[in-house]
């Protein structure tokens, strides 16, 4: 009984959030975004985030499709070499909600799951996204 007390103490709390040890622990999650950078209101088409392998997302940021390399290694996280296709999306009624999510995505620096979502921090730990799954 006494191991099993020692075990539960050294699990992430809830608010911790558990920190993926690798992108592999993601591989093949995809993640619908409901906050980006402090706004709940995501309006559609709402961005989405999918690890297509240990090192690489892919997804879409409202309008256009994008794919990246993503290196995660205990929650840290480095994202980089974003492209993206090159639709005018002007039409939209998202008022620069791709700019912000692919903002949000090259300045984040730890993923967390917590609470069933992924969270995306910047350097100093303020949120700068949420997902939920699809």
């Amino acid at each position: 009984m006494l191991v099993l007390l020692v075990s539960a103490c050294a699990l992430p709390s809830p608010q911790q959030g558990g920190l993926p040890a690798s992108g592999a622990a993601l591989v093949g999650q995809e993640w619908v975004a409901n906050q980006i950078a402090g706004v709940s209101t995501v309006l559609a088409p709402v961005p989405r985030l999918r690890w297509a392998s240990a090192e690489q997302i892919t997804g879409s940021g409202g309008c256009n499709a994008f794919a990246g390399r993503a290196v995660v290694s205990q929650g840290a996280l480095q994202v980089g070499n974003l492209a993206a296709t090159g639709r005018l999306c002007v039409a939209l009624p998202q008022g620069g909600q791709e700019d912000r999510f692919f903002a949000v995505l090259e300045s984040a620096r730890t993923v967390r799951l917590v609470d069933g979502q992924l969270v995306l921090e910047d350097a100093a730990g303020q949120i700068l996204a949420r997902f939920a799954k699809p």
